[in-house]
């Protein structure tokens, strides 16, 4: 794995690591934002790992970036990448919700979501990468 994917996925799993922290502090809002992180970071190391630009905030851009140079299906991760993405700004700023501040609009259950969907991202973005590197071995013996 390159050294850049591999920082960026060492990051994710710590952002995720995080996440859990704070869900079990009751730090709901933000345990959803680091699990936003987690995941953006995480397919960003992906896209990295093939030599791609990981420009910009939006899991499901990145993935269909992804998508789109390398021709490997998204499905089973955009419905968690879309849901993740809509937590960007609300679960950190006080007048992303009217009338309600992050720490008032979050609850567990939203937390755990929020933690499954990076966990099921992040497992995704691994098996990518162990395709990646198969992919590279094939090549290297067929040399």
């Amino acid at each position: 794995m390159k050294k850049k994917s591999q920082t960026w996925l060492e990051e994710a799993k710590w952002d995720l690591e995080n996440a859990r922290i704070l869900f079990n502090n009751d730090r709901y809002n933000t345990a959803i934002f680091n699990s936003q992180q987690a995941a953006e970071k995480a397919v960003k190391a992906l896209l990295f790992s093939y030599n791609l630009n990981g420009w910009g905030h939006s899991i499901v851009s990145l993935l269909k970036k992804y998508n789109e140079k390398k021709n490997r299906s998204i499905n089973v991760i955009v419905k968690e990448a879309r849901n993740l993405d809509r937590e960007y700004f609300s679960t950190r700023y006080p007048d992303a919700l009217p009338g309600i501040t992050p720490h008032e609009a979050y609850d567990k259950d939203d937390a755990e979501h929020a933690i499954k969907q990076a966990e099921k991202i992040l497992n995704f973005v691994d098996d990518e990468i162990d395709y990646l590197k198969q992919l590279s071995e094939v090549d290297n013996n067929s040399e």
